[in-house]
């Protein structure tokens, strides 16, 4: 029958799968276009408000959108994530599936050959035994895993996903590598064979020279401190369309209208009065970055 997905509001909160990520950022942006257009307000430069889609796997739509309109984009802004704080930069993103090929069979057959599970087995533990650098952070997850489709079969192939992220570009380099050593090493220590494949395309590190002095980013900064919130924190890891912008050469932030908490989870949540406040930053915002035009 599908998913059921019913929003929930208790303490203050609202809690349903994907309230925060991204749902509480679509409605601020209809809601400050609602607003602009109410009061009458004409900006210097165009606002382009554009909703895209897969963000979440290869972020198809913001490329596209950037391919076609690169050149009329002075700036680009990202509702996602943030509330009190804000992106300047971006994380790279490498996404695998690593294969293990063997010969498969029953589970009486003779063994060895083991089942592929094995070298997947063993080439997990030993990637999560990995010290992982904290600054620059470098973050690993293994999220998908599979193997033999019944219970009573050797697997043939055996495989696992990687998801990789840093914003400094050599540390993916060179965890990438270490990586491929440890499943090389267990795959000739099981007889197998290893296949690996990308889940998309490689996203690198955005760390454009210069972003964080740009004009896009301090007025954006400007814009939190207006609104009355402190500590600001001005971070260079975005996670989402707008590494795409930087990517391209276009000044570009990320942040969002509310404070959630427990994202992609279905106990997902936001609070609810500080999502009005979050509208307001992002109506500031807009004029602030495009300018006031002139009164007809």
């Amino acid at each position: 029958e599908g998913l059921k997905i019913k929003a929930e509001i208790r303490d203050g909160k609202i809690f349903a799968p994907g309230v925060g990520d991204n749902t509480r950022n679509i409605e601020a942006l209809l809601a400050s276009i609602r607003a602009l257009d109410h009061a009458k307000i004409k900006t210097a430069a165009d606002l382009i408000f554009v909703f895209t889609v897969e963000e979440e796997t290869n972020m198809v739509g913001v490329k596209r959108f950037v391919e076609e309109n690169g050149d009329r984009i002075g700036q680009y802004v990202a509702l996602d994530g943030g509330y009190e704080d804000m992106t300047y930069g971006g994380i790279g993103i490498n996404w695998y599936r690593h294969h293990f090929i063997g010969p498969g069979g029953h589970t009486r057959s003779k063994t060895p050959p083991y089942s592929a599970s094995l070298p997947l087995a063993r080439s997990i533990e030993r990637i999560y035994a990995l010290e992982l650098p904290k600054e620059p952070a470098v973050n690993l997850n293994i999220g998908m895993l599979g193997g033999s489709e019944v219970v009573n079969a050797k697997a043939s192939d055996a495989w696992f996903t990687v998801d990789l992220r840093s914003t400094d570009q050599k540390l993916i380099d060179e965890f990438e590598r270490k990586i491929a050593d440890i499943l090389g090493e267990e795959a000739a220590r099981a007889g197998m064979q290893l296949r690996t494949e990308l889940v998309g395309e490689k996203l690198p590190a955005a760390q454009p020279p210069g972003n964080r002095q740009s004009f896009t980013v301090r007025m954006s900064e400007a814009v939190h401190y207006a609104m009355g919130f402190e500590n600001v924190q001005v971070r260079p890891d975005a996670s989402n369309n707008a590494n795409i912008a930087m990517l391209s050469g276009i000044p570009a932030i990320s942040t969002g209208a509310a404070p959630c908490a427990d994202a992609h989870a279905l106990t997902e949540w936001c609070w609810i009065e500080p999502f009005y406040r979050g509208i307001k930053k992002i109506i500031l915002l807009e004029v602030a970055l495009a300018g006031l035009g002139n009164k007809e």
